[in-house]
């Protein structure tokens, strides 16, 4: 049977990128660390695939993932309250990113916004029952798409956040 990557292969047989990267990357001669090049690429595959199959979901919710994220975090959160600085720290999204969502969420009755008690310049976001809601029928479409994971087995997924978790550890998160 014909590889994945050749040019014999059945009509209609996918060809796996990562595949004919490591092909690529021998035949040229790219550099001596390959495997790290591979890692990067397949996490950075399977985020646009994950992304683009639950932004999918949520747009369906009229909500976007650094939304979904934010309400989230703010659930999350003692008194379900944070500082916007915080949650863009947290969301790992430039400042202006999380006031644009705050923004967002805050017209549509999603969240409220109310002074920092000591700091003039802060300013803190509180989900309400309206985005609780909201994020509990989000939560429920994205866990029937696995969040992104379709087909992978509990064991594969612990497994995926060990490995994830150890690289994470390393790089300062």
């Amino acid at each position: 049977m014909p590889s994945p990557t050749s040019k014999t292969a059945k009509a209609g047989q996918r060809s796996d990128p990562l595949t004919r990267a490591h092909k690529y990357w021998r035949g040229e001669h790219l550099g001596i660390d390959e495997d790290s090049f591979i890692a990067m690429t397949s996490v950075l595959r399977l985020h646009r695939l994950m992304t683009t199959n639950i932004e999918a979901e949520l747009k369906r919710h009229d909500i976007k993932l650094t939304d979904f994220m934010l309400l989230v975090t703010l659930e999350m959160s003692d008194n379900h309250t944070r500082s916007v600085s915080r949650l863009a720290k947290s969301l790992l999204v430039h400042p202006t990113t999380a006031t644009v969502a705050t923004d967002r969420l805050e017209a549509r009755g999603l969240l409220v916004r109310t002074p920092h008690p000591s700091d003039r310049r802060a300013t803190l976001v509180t989900i309400t029952e309206e985005g609780r809601d909201l994020l509990q029928r989000a939560s429920a479409v994205l866990d029937a798409v696995e969040y992104g994971l379709p087909g992978a087995s509990p064991a594969e997924r612990a497994a995926l956040v060990d490995a994830i978790d150890a690289v994470r550890a390393a790089a300062g998160d």
